[in-house]
Parts: C-alpha cells; sequence; structure tokens
C-alpha cells in the first residue's frame, strides 16, 4: 500500500495539460524527471517533479513542496513504539472489517494504541477486538472492543464463499479456511456427512456446495439462524442439510452412520471420539482437531483401537507458544 506524503521543497516544471504528456517524455528521456515524487494536478496545469533546478522546456519553474509516495507497512506493529513494538503479536485473526486480536498482561495497558496502530496498516478493518479465549458451551470468544466501530457483525470471505456471522454470538474460525479447502478436495459427490460441532455451519456450507448431504449439530441456537442465512448467501439449496440445536453427546442417531465426520471442538474434542468412531462406516474417515502440545508427546493412537488407523496428521495453525492446532484424519478400516 502506498500512502501520499508532502516533504521538502523542490523544483518543478510546470507546463498546461495540452503539454503534460510532451513534457513527461522530455524529462524522463533528457533525466530530469525525479521519479520518486509524484506529479502535481492544478487546474489546467500539471507539475512535474525535477532533479535539477532548471531545464531547457517551456514553462513555468515552480519551486513548492514535493509529494512523495512513501510504503506503508502491512506489519502494524511499525506505527508502535519502541518499547512495545517487540513484544507485540504478529498474528491475528480477520473477521471481514474485524480484527481479533490476543495480548498478554503485559500489553493490557496498551490496548488502546495497539488498536490504533492496527486501524492504520489494514484501512479494511473497522473494529478491533480483544479476544480473551474461548469460554462457555457454546464456544464464544470473550471479546472486548478496543478500538473503532463498535459493531462485531462482519462478512467473511474465502474459497469463492462468504460467511456472516455475529462473532460475540456464534463461533467462527476464519484460520480454519485452508481445512474447508482440503476437505472440499477429498469429498465425493453423494457422501453423507456429519458436522458434530458445526458453529455457523462454513464446513457444512462448503461441503454441500460439493454436492454432500449433510446432518450438523450445534447447542447455540443463534449458529442455526445465521447457518441459514449463510446457506442463503452462497445460493446453496438445503434440500439435503439438516440443522439441529443440540449436544453431541445428547443427539439421538438413531442407526444413520456416516460416510465423513468432522469434530472441530479442538479444546474439548477427546471425550467424543469413541461416540464418533461408533457413527463412521466402514472406509469412512472424521477429520478430528485438537489442540496439542508441540513436541509430538500426544498421539491419536492411544484413543483408538485396531478397527482404525490414522492415515494423516497435519499442523494447522499455532495456538500458543507450546502447542498447536492439529488435524487428525482418522479412518474406519475395511476389515
Amino acid at each position: 500500500m502506498q500512502k501520499p506524503t508532502r516533504i521538502h521543497l523542490i523544483s518543478h516544471l510546470k507546463v498546461t495539460n495540452d503539454r503534460a504528456e510532451e513534457a513527461k517524455d522530455f524529462l524522463k528521456t533528457e533525466g530530469y524527471l525525479n521519479s520518486k515524487y509524484l506529479p502535481i494536478k492544478e487546474d489546467n496545469f500539471v507539475l512535474w517533479p525535477l532533479v535539477v533546478e532548471a531545464v531547457p522546456f517551456k514553462g513555468e519553474i515552480v519551486r513548492c513542496k514535493g509529494i512523495k509516495y512513501v510504503k506503508q507497512s502491512r506489519d502494524y506493529r511499525s506505527n508502535l513504539d519502541d518499547e512495545i513494538r517487540d513484544i507485540a503479536p504478529r498474528s491475528f485473526d480477520i473477521f471481514g472489517e474485524i480484527a481479533i486480536i490476543k495480548l498478554v498482561e503485559d500489553l493490557r495497558d496498551y490496548e488502546k494504541e495497539i488498536a490504533e496502530a492496527l486501524l492504520l496498516s489494514h484501512t479494511n478493518i473497522k473494529t478491533v477486538c480483544l479476544d480473551s479465549g474461548v469460554q462457555g458451551e457454546f464456544r464464544l470468544r470473550n471479546l472486548k472492543l478496543i478500538g473503532g466501530v463498535n459493531n462485531f457483525i462482519s462478512i467473511h470471505k474465502e474459497n469463492g464463499m462468504e460467511f456472516e456471522a455475529d462473532i460475540s454470538k456464534v463461533y467462527f474460525s476464519p484460520r480454519l479456511a485452508t481445512e474447508r479447502e482440503r476437505l472440499s478436495l477429498l469429498v465425493q459427490e453423494g457422501e453423507f456427512v456429519l458436522d458434530a460441532f458445526a458453529g455457523v455451519a462454513p464446513f457444512s456450507i462448503t461441503l454441500a456446495k460439493k454436492g454432500c448431504r449433510l446432518l450438523s449439530l450445534d447447542s447455540n441456537p443463534e449458529a442455526k439462524k445465521w447457518a441459514l442465512k449463510n446457506f442463503s448467501i452462497n445460493s446453496i439449496s438445503t434440500n439435503q442439510y439438516n440443522f439441529y440445536n443440540s449436544k453431541f453427546e445428547e443427539f439421538d442417531f438413531k442407526s444413520e452412520k456416516f460416510d465423513r465426520i468432522i469434530m472441530n471442538n479442538p479444546t474439548n474434542c477427546l471425550p467424543f471420539l469413541e461416540k464418533a468412531l461408533t457413527l463412521i462406516v466402514k472406509g469412512g474417515i472424521i477429520h478430528f482437531y485438537n489442540i496439542c502440545p508441540k513436541d509430538e508427546k500426544f498421539s491419536i493412537m492411544n484413543y483408538i483401537n485396531s478397527s482404525y488407523e490414522c492415515i494423516g496428521k497435519r499442523e494447522v495453525h499455532a495456538y500458543s507458544p507450546s502447542s498447536s492446532l492439529f488435524a487428525f484424519d482418522i479412518r474406519r478400516n475395511l476389515i
């Protein structure tokens, strides 16, 4: 991004608009044009910035403030004072026009300065929220407005789709966009998929677009409202889609089995894996998301028996200095 800034006095060649291009060509050819500055347009005249005091071209030499483009860093920390620049977090989430940032306790006194730096560096951001972590049954972020407009509703765009939500009332993780795209490349049309902790249903909508049948669960009543709205926003039919406001562990699946199960509840997923294993067809896959230590001490094999195998593990994103969100692909064997 470029930001125009006025600086010290320099010489300009002032010519009429009808001679502007001729003057520009001459100045460039002869090496007189100062390419570090912008031309200035005034009524019927153009002022070309010069690297010399005068040039052999008909026009008026005017000495005035030049306009120089200064490259503006996308790293918001460049706008912070030295005392906090090096300890401010490099990364943050963006949901549409909302920035969501986590701060250690030592930085809480500087939250306003950090919010202002974010707004200055990213003109698309209108709201900055402090995230104190996910809490409660509905997995809601504990958010506090620290800068910009008091608004928690926005539209997130990813993989050619749009998802609208009130992030103060529903769970949504923009960091899983790559995972949603990955799963969309794995599924086959007609698969029956369970989205066990659906939130506003970004996984469900992504896979419904690929022709899958979906059953989505989330105990938050707000989640269903936004999920159905997002199906409409993306012009995707809900004919093969069912959303139930229910906890996964309490839902009566009767005799239903699924080709694929998505378990995106990374802070509290392990207690529900045993039940999920009973709901997958032979050859079916469970996509299990869990926050694990980076030291590789966690093994999903301790939680599944010989009827299942882990066919893939990948680090999705960092969660803390010592832990990350990992995706495990667990397949039920055919035999």
